[in-house]
Protein backbone atom coordinates (compact mmCIF):
# COMPACT_ATOMS: atom_id res chain seq x y z
CA UNK A 1 0.00 0.00 0.00
CA UNK A 2 2.78 2.46 0.99
CA UNK A 3 4.77 1.67 -2.15
CA UNK A 4 1.77 2.48 -4.37
CA UNK A 5 1.15 5.79 -2.55
CA UNK A 6 4.81 6.77 -2.83
CA UNK A 7 4.83 6.14 -6.58
CA UNK A 8 1.56 8.08 -6.92
CA UNK A 9 2.95 11.10 -5.03
CA UNK A 10 6.23 11.01 -6.97
CA UNK A 11 4.33 11.16 -10.25
CA UNK A 12 2.45 14.25 -9.01
CA UNK A 13 5.64 16.24 -8.42
CA UNK A 14 6.45 18.53 -11.38
CA UNK A 15 9.71 17.73 -13.18
CA UNK A 16 11.00 21.25 -12.43
CA UNK A 17 10.89 20.52 -8.70
CA UNK A 18 12.48 17.09 -9.20
CA UNK A 19 15.38 18.81 -11.01
CA UNK A 20 15.96 20.97 -7.91
CA UNK A 21 16.79 17.99 -5.72
CA UNK A 22 20.49 18.21 -4.69
CA UNK A 23 22.81 15.77 -6.44
CA UNK A 24 23.86 14.16 -3.16
CA UNK A 25 20.22 13.32 -2.39
CA UNK A 26 19.03 12.53 -5.91
CA UNK A 27 20.61 9.07 -5.91
CA UNK A 28 18.90 8.17 -2.63
CA UNK A 29 15.52 9.48 -3.73
CA UNK A 30 15.80 7.77 -7.12
CA UNK A 31 16.69 4.47 -5.48
CA UNK A 32 13.76 4.64 -3.07
CA UNK A 33 11.32 5.46 -5.87
CA UNK A 34 12.70 2.65 -8.05
CA UNK A 35 12.20 0.14 -5.25
CA UNK A 36 8.67 1.45 -4.63
CA UNK A 37 7.82 1.12 -8.33
CA UNK A 38 9.12 -2.45 -8.39
CA UNK A 39 7.08 -3.39 -5.33
CA UNK A 40 3.97 -1.79 -6.81
CA UNK A 41 4.36 -3.75 -10.05
CA UNK A 42 4.88 -7.03 -8.20
CA UNK A 43 1.74 -6.44 -6.16
CA UNK A 44 -0.37 -5.95 -9.28
CA UNK A 45 0.99 -9.04 -11.02
CA UNK A 46 -0.18 -12.57 -10.13
CA UNK A 47 2.28 -14.46 -7.99
CA UNK A 48 3.23 -16.88 -10.72
CA UNK A 49 5.58 -18.84 -8.51
CA UNK A 50 2.66 -19.67 -6.25
CA UNK A 51 0.32 -20.77 -9.02
CA UNK A 52 0.01 -24.54 -9.47
CA UNK A 53 1.96 -25.93 -12.39
CA UNK A 54 -0.42 -28.39 -14.00
CA UNK A 55 0.71 -31.65 -15.52
CA UNK A 56 -0.95 -34.73 -16.95
CA UNK A 57 0.03 -38.25 -15.98
CA UNK A 58 -0.22 -40.98 -18.60
CA UNK A 59 0.70 -44.55 -17.72
CA UNK A 60 0.57 -47.94 -19.40
CA UNK A 61 -1.22 -50.84 -17.74
CA UNK A 62 0.64 -53.82 -16.29
CA UNK A 63 4.45 -53.78 -16.71
CA UNK A 64 7.50 -55.20 -18.43
CA UNK A 65 7.25 -58.25 -16.15
CA UNK A 66 3.44 -58.57 -16.30
CA UNK A 67 2.11 -58.81 -19.87
CA UNK A 68 -1.53 -58.53 -18.90
CA UNK A 69 -3.94 -60.08 -21.41
CA UNK A 70 -2.41 -61.79 -24.45
CA UNK A 71 -3.83 -62.68 -27.86
CA UNK A 72 -1.29 -64.42 -30.07
CA UNK A 73 1.67 -62.11 -30.61
CA UNK A 74 -0.18 -59.13 -29.12
CA UNK A 75 0.54 -58.43 -25.45
CA UNK A 76 -1.53 -55.87 -23.58
CA UNK A 77 1.43 -54.41 -21.68
CA UNK A 78 3.35 -53.77 -24.91
CA UNK A 79 0.49 -52.34 -26.95
CA UNK A 80 -0.66 -49.87 -24.28
CA UNK A 81 2.89 -48.49 -24.16
CA UNK A 82 2.36 -47.42 -27.79
CA UNK A 83 -0.79 -45.52 -26.81
CA UNK A 84 0.96 -44.00 -23.79
CA UNK A 85 3.92 -42.80 -25.84
CA UNK A 86 1.70 -41.37 -28.56
CA UNK A 87 -0.46 -39.60 -25.98
CA UNK A 88 2.60 -38.11 -24.30
CA UNK A 89 3.83 -36.90 -27.69
CA UNK A 90 0.60 -35.09 -28.58
CA UNK A 91 0.26 -33.57 -25.11
CA UNK A 92 3.82 -32.22 -25.14
CA UNK A 93 3.32 -30.86 -28.64
CA UNK A 94 0.44 -28.84 -27.18
CA UNK A 95 2.66 -27.50 -24.40
CA UNK A 96 1.28 -29.72 -21.64
CA UNK A 97 3.66 -31.05 -19.01
CA UNK A 98 3.51 -34.84 -18.92
CA UNK A 99 4.64 -37.54 -16.52
CA UNK A 100 4.80 -41.15 -17.70
CA UNK A 101 5.69 -44.48 -16.11
CA UNK A 102 8.50 -45.07 -18.55
CA UNK A 103 10.22 -44.00 -21.76
CA UNK A 104 10.21 -46.01 -24.98
CA UNK A 105 9.37 -49.64 -24.20
CA UNK A 106 9.74 -49.15 -20.45
CA UNK A 107 6.56 -49.92 -18.52
CA UNK A 108 6.90 -49.54 -14.77
CA UNK A 109 4.68 -51.51 -12.38
CA UNK A 110 1.48 -50.17 -10.81
CA UNK A 111 3.24 -49.26 -7.56
CA UNK A 112 5.33 -46.71 -9.48
CA UNK A 113 2.46 -45.48 -11.66
CA UNK A 114 0.26 -44.66 -8.67
CA UNK A 115 2.93 -42.34 -7.27
CA UNK A 116 2.66 -40.14 -10.39
CA UNK A 117 -0.99 -39.26 -9.76
CA UNK A 118 -0.51 -36.78 -6.92
CA UNK A 119 -0.54 -33.18 -8.15
CA UNK A 120 -1.72 -33.96 -11.68
CA UNK A 121 -4.71 -32.28 -13.29
CA UNK A 122 -5.64 -35.69 -14.69
CA UNK A 123 -4.08 -39.15 -14.61
CA UNK A 124 -4.95 -41.78 -17.18
CA UNK A 125 -3.81 -45.38 -17.34
CA UNK A 126 -4.31 -47.25 -20.60
CA UNK A 127 -5.41 -50.89 -20.69
CA UNK A 128 -7.08 -53.38 -23.00
CA UNK A 129 -10.02 -55.48 -21.91
CA UNK A 130 -10.32 -59.25 -22.24
CA UNK A 131 -13.11 -61.78 -21.94
CA UNK A 132 -13.68 -65.49 -22.34
CA UNK A 133 -16.35 -64.58 -24.88
CA UNK A 134 -14.27 -63.68 -27.93
CA UNK A 135 -17.16 -61.73 -29.44
CA UNK A 136 -17.10 -59.16 -26.61
CA UNK A 137 -16.23 -55.64 -27.80
CA UNK A 138 -16.41 -52.10 -26.52
CA UNK A 139 -14.77 -49.17 -24.77
CA UNK A 140 -14.97 -48.15 -21.13
CA UNK A 141 -13.25 -45.75 -18.78
CA UNK A 142 -13.30 -46.55 -15.08
CA UNK A 143 -13.19 -43.72 -12.55
CA UNK A 144 -14.63 -42.30 -9.37
CA UNK A 145 -18.08 -40.67 -9.75
CA UNK A 146 -16.54 -37.17 -9.70
CA UNK A 147 -14.78 -37.93 -13.00
CA UNK A 148 -17.78 -39.47 -14.75
CA UNK A 149 -18.07 -36.78 -17.45
CA UNK A 150 -14.35 -36.85 -18.21
CA UNK A 151 -14.44 -40.65 -18.40
CA UNK A 152 -17.31 -40.49 -20.88
CA UNK A 153 -15.44 -37.98 -23.03
CA UNK A 154 -12.34 -40.18 -23.11
CA UNK A 155 -14.35 -43.23 -24.15
CA UNK A 156 -16.16 -41.20 -26.78
CA UNK A 157 -12.81 -40.02 -28.17
CA UNK A 158 -11.82 -43.65 -28.74
CA UNK A 159 -15.19 -44.42 -30.30
CA UNK A 160 -14.70 -41.57 -32.76
CA UNK A 161 -11.80 -43.56 -34.19
CA UNK A 162 -12.78 -47.21 -33.81
CA UNK A 163 -16.56 -46.99 -33.98
CA UNK A 164 -16.86 -49.60 -31.23
CA UNK A 165 -19.69 -49.48 -28.70
CA UNK A 166 -19.55 -47.60 -25.40
CA UNK A 167 -19.88 -49.91 -22.41
CA UNK A 168 -21.39 -49.09 -19.04
CA UNK A 169 -22.98 -45.66 -18.64
CA UNK A 170 -22.16 -44.09 -22.00
CA UNK A 171 -18.56 -45.22 -21.70
CA UNK A 172 -18.18 -44.72 -17.94
CA UNK A 173 -17.95 -47.42 -15.30
CA UNK A 174 -17.83 -46.71 -11.57
CA UNK A 175 -14.92 -48.63 -10.07
CA UNK A 176 -17.37 -50.28 -7.65
CA UNK A 177 -18.95 -51.97 -10.68
CA UNK A 178 -15.67 -53.02 -12.25
CA UNK A 179 -14.52 -56.64 -12.25
CA UNK A 180 -12.28 -56.10 -9.22
CA UNK A 181 -14.51 -53.63 -7.40
CA UNK A 182 -11.60 -51.48 -6.22
CA UNK A 183 -8.61 -50.39 -8.29
CA UNK A 184 -5.54 -48.73 -6.78
CA UNK A 185 -5.02 -46.33 -9.69
CA UNK A 186 -8.65 -45.18 -9.59
CA UNK A 187 -8.79 -45.16 -5.80
CA UNK A 188 -5.94 -42.63 -5.85
CA UNK A 189 -7.80 -40.33 -8.26
CA UNK A 190 -6.82 -41.68 -11.67
CA UNK A 191 -8.86 -43.02 -14.57
CA UNK A 192 -8.41 -46.35 -16.33
CA UNK A 193 -9.22 -46.58 -20.03
CA UNK A 194 -10.02 -49.94 -21.59
CA UNK A 195 -9.41 -49.11 -25.27
CA UNK A 196 -11.02 -52.28 -26.56
CA UNK A 197 -10.98 -56.08 -26.23
CA UNK A 198 -7.67 -57.73 -26.99
CA UNK A 199 -9.52 -61.06 -26.85
CA UNK A 200 -11.56 -60.06 -29.91
CA UNK A 201 -9.34 -60.61 -32.95
CA UNK A 202 -11.01 -57.97 -35.13
CA UNK A 203 -11.11 -55.29 -32.43
CA UNK A 204 -7.55 -55.99 -31.36
CA UNK A 205 -6.29 -55.53 -34.94
CA UNK A 206 -8.38 -52.40 -35.42
CA UNK A 207 -7.15 -50.76 -32.24
CA UNK A 208 -3.56 -51.72 -33.00
CA UNK A 209 -3.73 -50.21 -36.50
CA UNK A 210 -5.22 -46.96 -35.23
CA UNK A 211 -3.16 -46.50 -32.06
CA UNK A 212 -1.84 -43.05 -32.95
CA UNK A 213 -5.23 -41.77 -34.11
CA UNK A 214 -6.78 -42.99 -30.87
CA UNK A 215 -4.08 -41.23 -28.85
CA UNK A 216 -4.59 -38.01 -30.80
CA UNK A 217 -8.33 -37.96 -30.08
CA UNK A 218 -7.79 -38.70 -26.39
CA UNK A 219 -5.15 -35.97 -26.18
CA UNK A 220 -7.73 -33.37 -27.26
CA UNK A 221 -9.91 -34.30 -24.29
CA UNK A 222 -7.01 -34.24 -21.83
CA UNK A 223 -5.70 -30.91 -23.15
CA UNK A 224 -9.10 -29.32 -22.73
CA UNK A 225 -9.42 -30.73 -19.21
CA UNK A 226 -5.91 -29.60 -18.23
CA UNK A 227 -6.62 -26.03 -19.35
CA UNK A 228 -9.80 -25.88 -17.28
CA UNK A 229 -7.99 -27.28 -14.25
CA UNK A 230 -5.39 -24.47 -14.18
Amino acid sequence: MFSEQLVYLWNLIPQQLKDMIPDNAAAWVGGIVAIAMTLARLKKQPELHQQPLGFVTVTAGHSNTDPGAVNGRMKESEFVVTIRNALAYYLREAGVQVKTDGIGTQNDPLSSAVKLIKGSSVSLEVHMNAAANKSAVGIETISLPKDKLLAQKISKAVQNVTGSKLRGDNGWIDQSKSARGKLAFVDNGGLILEVGFISNDAEAKLVESKAWLIAKEISKVLIEHDKKAL
